[in-house]
């Protein structure tokens, strides 16, 4: 989905009269998801505590994912680190949200003990429209910091009663706390978020990223221009993800299109690469891990000359540019 497509769902969704609801998601067990049960508060009451959460949740994503300087990437552009929201659809290889779509019949609601074992609040927002319900998820992860009293240590008071507010009694349980702020969305099962590290950490997005990677890898193996290829397999394990990343975007430049013979002519004699590589035999070694991040940048076309100047510019963050009309 594009940033056009992405933008207009949520504005379908929240930009008329819609159903909300609120679950948690919990670290493990067979229940993933667990209905939280708000208090409803009166028909005609603008206050109702429900009615707040709602109201404020909903404000929180207009004004982080629908503000005029928002912007929105594919996921291969995850390389480039700018303050971009990743859209990240979701496959049969890669789902880690498919239990969103759990019965509801099949849930339970979540209770006081519970607390320790949750991991996630998620809001459901939801329109019918044409006879087909458009859902839109929102997630806040429920950070240790914000269950006060976790390990049950610390004193907790609360007032004993409107009639006395200056008597004070001890509150012996408290849950999470809800905040204003959403780490991803789900829409139309593409997730979309800024938040890569909470990503890769807990919802399996470095495995996709290395997976990418090595499909990537098998784009250059394909050209035979280096003589030990393995070398690149054995980089895209490698801690360090950045790179991982970059051959995230091979499949965006052309150079992966080309000959052998002519991008060896190209390596030869273009002036950034012919004293760069290795080369016997007509092939590539790749003596070392820089090497392989040369044979990267080589092509992901990290380099660009000026057609103006001649001046070559070093463009870690690149987007390919629309042609002149």
């Amino acid at each position: 989905m594009s940033k056009e497509e992405i933008t207009n769902a949520i504005n379908e969704v929240l930009g008329k009269e819609y159903g909300f609801e609120i679950y948690v998601g919990m670290k493990s067990g067979d229940q993933r998801m667990k209905r939280f049960i708000l208090e409803e508060g009166k028909p005609h009451e603008k206050n109702g505590f429900k009615k707040r959460i709602k109201n404020e949740i909903a404000g929180v994503i207009v004004e982080k994912y629908l503000s005029e300087g928002s912007q929105y990437a594919d996921l291969d552009e995850i390389a480039n680190e700018q303050k971009r929201f990743l859209i990240i659809p979701q496959s049969v290889e890669y789902c880690p949200f498919e239990f969103l779509n759990t019965p509801e019949e099949e849930m339970e609601n979540f209770k006081l003990t519970d607390k320790n074992e949750a991991e996630a609040i998620w809001f459901k927002f939801t329109i019918q429209r044409d006879g087909k319900i458009k859902i839109l998820w929102a997630y806040q992860k429920i950070l240790p910091a914000s269950i006060p009293n976790k390990k049950e240590k610390n004193f907790q008071l609360i007032v004993k009663s409107k009639e006395q507010p200056d008597v004070f009694r001890e509150m012996p349980e408290q849950m999470f706390v809800i905040t204003q702020k959403i780490d991803l969305l789900v829409v139309e099962n593409n997730i979309v978020t800024d938040e890569i590290t909470l990503m890769e950490r807990h919802f399996g997005l470095e495995e996709l990223i290395r997976k990418s990677a090595k499909e990537a890898a098998r784009e250059i193996t394909a050209v035979g221009l280096a003589a030990n290829h393995e070398k690149l397999y054995e980089y895209v394990k490698r801690p360090n993800k950045k790179y991982a990343k970059k051959m995230m975007q091979i499949h965006k430049y052309p150079v992966a299109s080309m000959s052998k013979e002519k991008l060896l002519k190209k390596i030869r004699t273009v002036n950034r690469w012919k004293n760069v590589f290795e080369i016997k035999n007509g092939l590539i070694q790749l003596r070392n891990y820089t090497d392989v991040e040369n044979m990267i940048d080589l092509f992901t076309e990290r380099y660009t000359k000026s057609e103006v100047t001649g001046q070559e510019y070093d463009t870690t963050v690149k987007d390919k540019a629309k042609p002149v009309e």
